[in-house]
């Protein structure tokens, strides 16, 4: 077997608490040794919130997963009567994984665990839908314009038409949901916003979405009222399902028919409804998708406000996070984003052939031929093999330089903390990965530990990082009163308004005061990304310097030292 590294050389500074719950610091699992007089401990096994049938599967690499109800437990170290943990024998570390595992808790279900316990699991079955996509195409022309206005229409064409088992499978052994990255022989890398942003072309700005499960009732009543589908229509189709749930095929059958009967909005719902099905949303059914899903598109004319860049990356951390787990053997969710990611950053590992024809101003996943005719894949192990064979230089840190000037940085790649999509909740860390923005690595701070509610994550999201000049109003503050109602007098005669005329060209110290402004703005977000990521010590002269220069270039210098100074005015 060949051996895996990377894993070996992650040392945590600090404890931190696994993202799905919320442990006290004494039971958080210390270590396992991998022996048979393991504990057994039962787990509950994550059920799919769809049903797994084996219907309209043409096009997905393979059948339905193989479920397990039961995996190996966690067996703690003993902890001395005073707390403490008693001395270790180097025979007692995880083989090859972490020597301290205050980081990465969950190592001992890991997949990469039972890799280096000779338990090697095949290439995960992937659920890859984009062969639908690029056979369904593009929307009727009379509804293209509904379709722009949600900012998901280049997901039409950023579709992989094949994917790449044995590739996803060894990047997926090195995933670790405790900081959301992926652990390599060079540090750690991950899927930030910018990838998302760059890769798809999709809104990473804007409003998380926040809605409850739905029962198989509400999602009949849904959809009644946007499908326009008679609520026998809707109930045959969920109990066909099985839940509130709709199949891919029956979705296709009804856009054609509303398209046919000339109901726009409706075959607008329906494509957008099919498409993100097949995309951002795709499960491990194969065939089905989650009515829930459809209430986001309600309002057709708001649907472009919401962020679906951070939807997208929310439900790829959640994939990842299962598939890292030992017992997975199914992975779904956009597995174009991923793989298209891994072509980007890693060209020695992948043999993936660039398009000649591809245009800068499309999305970067448009650059790559993934037809069967192209697609040379590799078994698993010589593509861990070449991972682990990995150097700095023969990572592509920051791929998109080419591509800025369509599609720029933006600041709220650098957020960090937790998001949302429903009911679903990761954690983003870039600051374990500022490299891939430019700058220089150091170590990274503690994990985050904050457990928000639903609500605190979308406010912060939308006041504090995607909207942070929109202020939120109180609850007790009352509504300003309404202005007074025109009079409509005869006798009133407006009075004369004075002509001033107005200057075509603006003066040229107005230029040179906006270039300069423009200049201080782009100053000012630098130092504020090296005081968030912490890369100067808080209370050292640097970071008050810092600090002062930043709050000078945000106009919030408490001396108010110069405020008092005249502009020299340059003509």
């Amino acid at each position: 077997m060949v051996r895996t590294r990377g894993l070996c050389h992650v040392l945590g500074t600090g404890r931190g608490r696994d993202i799905s719950q919320d442990l006290p610091e004494a039971d958080v699992p210390r270590r396992r040794r991998p022996t048979a007089l393991a504990h057994r401990q039962r787990v509950t096994q994550r059920v799919e919130d769809v049903p797994q049938l084996p219907e309209d599967v043409p096009h997905v690499s393979d059948g339905n997963p193989e479920m397990t109800s039961a995996a190996d437990g966690v067996e703690t170290d003993r902890v001395a009567s005073d707390g403490s943990l008693g001395a270790l024998a180097d025979d007692e570390e995880f083989p090859g994984g972490p020597r301290d595992p205050s980081v990465l808790i969950g190592f001992a279900d890991h997949v990469a665990h039972n890799i280096w316990s000779g338990q090697e699991r095949p290439d995960l079955k992937l659920v890859s839908h984009g062969r639908k996509v690029d056979k369904f195409g593009r929307s009727a022309a009379e509804i293209e314009g509904m379709i722009a206005a949600t900012g998901l229409d280049p997901l039409i064409r950023c579709s992989v038409i094949t994917a790449d088992p044995g590739l996803i499978s060894a990047f997926v052994e090195r995933w670790h949901r405790e900081t959301s990255s992926f652990h390599l022989p060079v540090g750690e890398v991950t899927i930030t916003l910018d990838d998302v942003s760059s890769l798809l072309h999709i809104p990473i700005t804007g409003v998380l979405h926040s809605f409850e499960p739905l029962v198989t009732s509400d999602a009949v009543a849904l959809l009644t009222e946007l499908l326009e589908v008679t609520p026998d229509e809707g109930t045959t189709e969920t109990r066909q399902a099985v839940g509130p749930h709709v199949r891919l095929s029956w979705l296709r059958d009804m856009y054609q028919s509303r398209c046919w009967t000339s109901q726009w909005v409706a075959a607008a719902w329906t494509y957008l409804f099919h498409l993100v099905g097949c995309t951002l949303f795709a499960n491990k059914s194969a065939t089905h998708v989650h009515v829930v899903h459809l209430q986001a598109f309600r309002d057709l004319g708001q649907a472009g406000a919401f962020s679906w860049g951070a939807a997208t990356l929310v439900h790829l951390y959640d994939q990842l996070n299962e598939a890292s787990q030992a017992p997975t053997r199914q992975m779904a969710d956009y597995i174009s984003l991923l793989q298209c990611w891994i072509y980007e950053h890693f060209p020695s590992v992948h043999r993936c052939v660039v398009d000649d024809g591809y245009a800068e101003a499309s999305p970067r996943a448009c650059r790559w031929l993934t037809g069967k005719a192209y697609m040379t894949g590799i078994k698993g192990a010589p593509y861990r093999a070449r991972i682990d064979a990995l150097t700095v230089i023969d990572v592509c840190w920051m791929p998109y330089a080419e591509h800025r000037g369509v599609q720029g940085y933006d600041l709220i790649s650098s957020c960090m903390g937790q998001v949302r999509w429903g009911q679903i909740i990761v954690y983003i860390r870039p600051e374990r990965v500022v490299r891939q923005m430019g700058y220089i690595h150091t170590v990274p701070p503690p994990r985050v530990r904050d457990s928000l509610t639903g609500t605190d994550i979308d406010d912060r999201w939308f006041f504090q990082i995607s909207h942070p000049s929109v202020t939120p109003t109180e609850d007790t503050t009352e509504p300003r009163p309404a202005p007074p109602p025109p009079t409509h007098d005869d006798d009133f005669v407006e009075p004369p308004v004075p002509e001033v005329l107005v200057a075509l060209d603006l003066p040229t110290h107005s230029v040179v005061d906006c270039i300069t402004c423009v200049r201080i703005g782009r100053i000012a977000e630098h130092l504020e990304c090296v005081i968030n990521f912490r890369m100067v010590t808080e209370g050292t002269d640097l970071y008050d310097i810092m600090d002062l220069c930043l709050r000078i270039a945000r106009d919030d210098d408490p001396d108010d030292s110069l405020r008092s100074r005249q502009r020299p005015r340059i003509d």
